[in-house]
C-alpha cells in the first residue's frame, strides 16, 4: 500500500488522534515526489469518500505551499469543493488548503467558514487569515475569533489580528486588551505583543511580567523591542544576549539605541559620499523594531549591517556598494 492509501486508511478508520497525526506524517512524505501529491489530490478531491477528500485537500495544501505554480489550480479546486461540502472534517481541510494558497480569493469563503459550528474549522479559518488582507470584514472575523470557546482558536485568532495584521484602530486594540487577560497562556501573550507592536505603553507592566517569567517566544521578543521603553532594559539584562534580546536592547536602551541612530546617520552620509547619484533610504516600521536601508530593490538591516562592519559606518557603506546590482555599482555610478 503506497502512503496516500495508507493515510486515507487512517483517517477512515481513526479511533484516537494519532491517528490523524500520523495520517498528517504521510501526507508529507507523499508530498516529496510534488507531482505526483498534486495530481493525486486532483483526483482525491472528486471522490465521494470523505477520508478520500481530506486527504486529497491535505495533499494539494501541502503542495501548494512549496509550487507556486500549482496555488492558483489549488485555490480553484478547493472553492469548487467547498460550495457543495458538509463534511465537517473535509471543511477543516479546505480552509487549510485555502490559506496555503496565500491568494486572496479565498478570503470570502474563509469568512464564510469562520461561522462554522466545528471548532477545527474555525481553527484553521484563524489559522488561514488574514490572507495579505485587512478589510474590515476579515478584521472583524478576526476579532470575533478572538472571543472563541476554544483555546487553540483564540490562540490563533490573536495572533492573526495582534502580529500577522498590521491594522490599528480602537476595535483592535480593545479586541487585543481583551485576551491580555486570558486563561489560555499562548493567548495571553499573543496579545501582549499585538499591543506591544502597536507602541501601546499601557502594555509594559504586562511585559515585564512575561519577560520576569522567562516564558516568551521570539515573536514577543521582537514585539518587545517595538515598545522601546527603558523600564524594560533590567529584564531583559537578565538574559544572555541573543540576537533578540539584543535587538531589543537595542529599542529599549537609550543609549545603544542612540548608537545605532548614529551608525544609520554614519551610514547615510557615507553613502552619499560614495554613491552621490545613489536613491535610498533607511526607514522604519511601526509594528516592527529596527531600521532598514532600502537601495535598488534590495534591502538590509541597518543593525545587522552595524554588526558585520563592527560599527563601522564607511565600512557599511563599501559592503552596500559591493552588493548592490551591477547598474548601481560604483563605477557606473562614478
Amino acid at each position: 500500500m503506497d502512503v496516500i492509501a495508507e493515510a486515507v486508511e487512517l483517517i477512515r478508520n481513526a479511533t484516537c488522534p494519532g491517528d490523524y497525526d500520523q495520517a498528517w506524517e504521510l501526507v508529507g512524505k507523499a508530498t516529496q515526489d510534488r507531482e505526483t501529491a498534486a495530481g493525486r489530490g486532483f483526483a482525491l478531491v472528486r471522490s465521494p469518500d470523505p477520508a478520500e477528500r481530506r486527504v486529497g485537500c491535505d495533499l494539494l495544501g501541502s503542495v501548494a505551499q512549496v509550487e507556486a505554480s500549482l496555488r492558483e489550480p489549488v485555490l480553484l479546486a478547493a472553492l469548487e469543493l467547498v460550495a457543495t461540502e458538509t463534511e465537517d472534517t473535509v471543511n477543516a481541510s479546505i480552509a487549510r488548503t485555502l490559506g496555503c494558497t496565500g491568494d486572496v480569493r479565498a478570503v470570502p469563503e474563509l469568512l464564510r467558514l469562520a461561522e462554522h459550528p466545528d471548532e477545527d474549522v474555525r481553527f484553521y479559518v484563524a489559522w488561514s487569515l488574514p490572507l495579505g488582507r485587512a478589510d474590515d470584514a476579515v478584521i472583524e472575523a478576526l476579532i470575533r475569533l478572538t472571543t472563541d470557546p476554544e483555546d487553540e482558536v483564540r490562540d490563533w485568532a490573536t495572533f492573526a489580528l495582534g502580529t500577522q495584521c498590521q491594522a490599528d484602530s480602537r476595535a483592535i486594540r480593545e479586541a487585543l486588551w481583551a485576551r491580555v487577560g486570558d486563561q489560555d497562556t499562548e493567548a495571553r501573550e499573543e496579545a501582549i505583543a499585538g499591543l506591544a507592536r502597536r507602541r501601546d505603553r499601557r502594555v509594559v507592566p504586562h511585559a515585564a511580567r512575561l519577560l520576569d517569567n522567562g516564558g516568551f517566544s521570539p515573536n514577543t521578543l521582537t514585539a518587545i523591542a517595538c515598545l522601546g521603553d527603558p523600564a524594560l532594559v533590567p529584564y531583559l539584562e537578565d538574559f544572555e544576549e541573543d540576537r533578540g534580546i539584543t535587538d531589543a536592547l537595542v529599542e529599549c536602551d537609550p543609549a545603544r539605541r542612540a548608537a545605532r541612530d548614529a551608525f544609520a546617520a554614519g551610514l547615510a552620509e557615507a553613502l552619499h559620499a560614495r554613491l552621490p547619484e545613489l536613491d535610498f533610504g533607511v526607514y522604519g516600521e511601526l509594528c516592527e523594531a529596527g531600521l532598514t536601508l532600502a537601495a535598488s530593490g534590495s534591502i538590509w538591516s541597518v543593525e545587522r549591517l552595524r554588526d558585520r562592519v563592527s560599527g563601522d559606518p564607511v565600512r557599511a557603506a563599501d559592503l552596500v556598494a559591493a552588493e548592490l546590482p551591477p547598474s548601481e555599482s560604483p563605477g557606473d555610478a562614478a
